[in-house]
């Protein structure tokens, strides 16, 4: 599930029932679903032990009525990640683990601390996370929240070690990638490509002239693809 920026202003709105489906992997989310109770900030839906879940329907994870998360990923231990883009919402984590029935700051609260002074040391606003099958959980940060210009220094792709819970590496994004109108959105990886694979980073601004950002994973160095 991906949100595009669509507006120049910061959004008020509340979104009053996002439901995230188990088309994520049904062997892996349902049986998590079901061992967790409900509360405020993500309602929790379980799955009647006695009924399982056919091939083509959709079962209820969790609904949220607060901040709109814009990603949703799953590692290959079952592990749920959501991301709350500060967008204007009251968002006191812009990462969070969806465990025992509440989201939690992931990794921690102090790295999800909005911190203009240190940038590259914290999550600023991002718009995806998305889990690699091998053992990390990989955050884009767009550093722009309220859909400002980036912060400088700010704007990053960052590596989670699922196993340590711990950051293991951050690539922060060159000012000549980084422009004015820089809005990082999504990232894909091929680990068949270089010593420790490449990223693809879209870059969906409105108002600049947006394309693929390419990130090599070993040396963290980053390009934008040619335009024109």
């Amino acid at each position: 599930m991906r949100h595009s920026r669509r507006h120049s202003t910061p959004i008020r709105y509340r979104l009053k029932s996002l439901a995230l489906a188990s088309a994520l992997a049904l062997w892996s989310v349902a049986p998590y679903a079901s061992s967790v109770a409900a509360t405020p900030a993500a309602t929790v839906a379980p799955t009647p032990s006695d009924t399982r879940s056919t091939p083509g329907t959709l079962d209820t994870v969790a609904t949220f009525n607060d901040a709109m998360p814009t990603g949703v990923t799953v590692s290959e231990s079952g592990r749920i990640f959501v991301n709350f883009p500060r967008w204007g919402d009251d968002v006191p984590f812009t990462v969070g683990e969806l465990r025992h029935g509440k989201v939690a700051p992931y990794p921690d609260a102090e790295v999800n601390r909005a911190d203009d002074r240190n940038p590259a040391d914290h999550f600023l606003s991002v718009q995806s996370v998305v889990a690699d099958g091998r053992g990390r959980l990989w955050v884009l940060d767009t550093a722009a929240p309220n859909f400002s210009s980036p912060v400088a220094g700010g704007a990053k792709l960052v590596a989670i070690d699922l196993k340590q819970n711990r950051i293991v590496k951050t690539i922060v994004f060159p000012g000549n990638v980084m422009r004015a109108q820089t809005y990082v959105n999504d990232v894909r990886f091929d680990f068949r490509v270089g010593k420790a694979g490449v990223a693809y980073v879209t870059d969906s601004s409105l108002t600049g002239i947006g394309g693929i950002i390419i990130v090599d994973l070993d040396t963290g160095s980053a390009m934008p693809t040619p335009h024109g």
